[in-house]
């Protein structure tokens, strides 16, 4: 049997390594955060026309926004042709016709210019046929409105400030909402927005905090259950302390690859974190369980005797579903597109680590804490202290 509790401080050595060469990175020149904690815009566009995602980001790219996050959510909707309503009377006929079928009605209206013509496109909240559309249209007096059903590419899309600034002719002949949408007009035809809301660099900060607060309090949850789960063995906050450091270790090495090879961290990579920590702790624990059992047998033996059998007895199975998960989140790596390519690669780091420190981490924690290293490393870190 391999004697792994030995190697301890090898161990610890690498992971320290890893983890330093992270904060200095973070330090000097910190993380690559994305659209989703910056200030910025967000909205939805929708087009008469079908438009291709990549030739989307093409044109936001030729306007001044080459990092804007575009995803494609096709509409389903009513086109009312040649139907160009006043603005009093298309929120009228909005609300007849949410009175009529009970649910909410979003609107997009297409001006043709080389009819003079418009169209207005109708998307219900739910199914709705083309004969009861029909029989409520002429009830309502547009008896006359010639319409079809189609399907409709709609894009979600964020953005933050544009990488070269519009000149100033054009600042001051258009507003920056109506610049994007005149650029993807000649680009591509008739556009209108769903929606269009600014995010405040107060919003923006408060994403971070809140995200901050979310992984404070998956971290107390955890404290809280694993000292509940082994309240029965002596020192059980120590088991808990243990796996909130392996979880620190877990997402540090995440940070550390992001910080250094400057990948973006967005609302995607958040949820990539939040999974590694419950996927480690689930790892972290099964070691403990088998800590437990192993201690029940053995009374007699030395904690790092223990730990070392259940690191052995514990390695297959753990290396096993690592592995299997490893081969999955490969495959999405390089089948799953550039969209979640981020968030799957950090989940792919988080498996390693996760793995890394339930098995020669976690355990060894409690074996340096019982034989009191730990106090020993405290000693030696170069602190003012009072002499009595």
């Amino acid at each position: 049997m391999f004697d792994f509790v030995s190697k301890r401080k090898w161990f610890f050595l690498g992971s320290v390594l890893v983890i330093l060469i992270g904060l200095i990175s973070l330090i000097v020149s910190g993380l690559n955060v994305g659209l989703d904690f910056k200030p910025g815009v967000t909205m939805t566009i929708i087009f008469d026309d079908p438009v291709e995602q990549d030739s989307l980001r093409a044109s936001f790219a030729d306007i001044g926004y080459g990092e804007a996050v575009i995803q494609h959510s096709p509409k389903d909707a009513f086109l009312l042709q040649d139907f160009a309503p006043k603005a009093e009377d298309r929120d009228q006929l909005v609300e007849d016709l949410q009175a009529k079928f009970g649910t909410t009605i979003r609107t997009a209206e297409f001006d043709l210019q080389e009819t003079g013509n418009g169209t207005l496109a109708i998307m219900f909240g739910k199914a709705v046929s083309d004969a009861d559309l029909g029989d409520e249209l002429t009830n309502l007096g547009y008896g006359n409105i010639i319409f079809a059903s189609r399907t409709m590419d709609s894009f979600l899309v964020r953005i933050g400030e544009p990488e070269e600034p519009a000149s100033t002719e054009a600042a001051v002949s258009l507003t920056e909402q109506a610049r994007i949408k005149e650029a993807l007009e000649s680009e591509f035809g008739p556009v209108d927005y769903l929606d269009y809301d600014s995010i405040s660099q107060a919003v923006a900060s408060e994403r971070v905090l809140y995200t901050g607060y979310a992984v404070l309090a998956a971290a107390l949850g955890i404290l809280l259950y694993v000292a509940w789960a082994f309240r029965k063995l002596a020192s059980s906050f120590r088991f808990g302390v243990s796996a909130i450091l392996a979880l620190v270790h877990d997402v540090l090495i995440v940070l550390t690859v992001f910080s250094l090879f400057k990948l973006e961290v967005n609302s995607f990579f958040i949820i990539a974190i939040l999974t590694v920590i419950g996927y480690g702790v689930n790892n972290t624990v099964v070691v403990f369980d088998r800590i437990r059992e192993n201690r029940a047998r053995h009374l007699s033996a030395s904690l790092d005797t223990i730990v070392n059998i259940s690191t052995t007895e514990t390695l297959t199975r753990s290396l096993g579903t690592s592995l299997t998960t490893l081969l999955v989140l490969l495959a999405l790596l390089l089948f799953g597109g550039s969209t979640i390519h981020n968030f799957v690669l950090a989940l792919t780091i988080g498996v390693v680590a996760s793995t890394y420190s339930s098995l020669f981490t976690a355990g060894q924690f409690l074996v340096a804490w019982d034989k009191g290293e730990l106090g020993r490393l405290f000693r030696w870190i170069p602190i003012p202290r009072q002499r009595s």
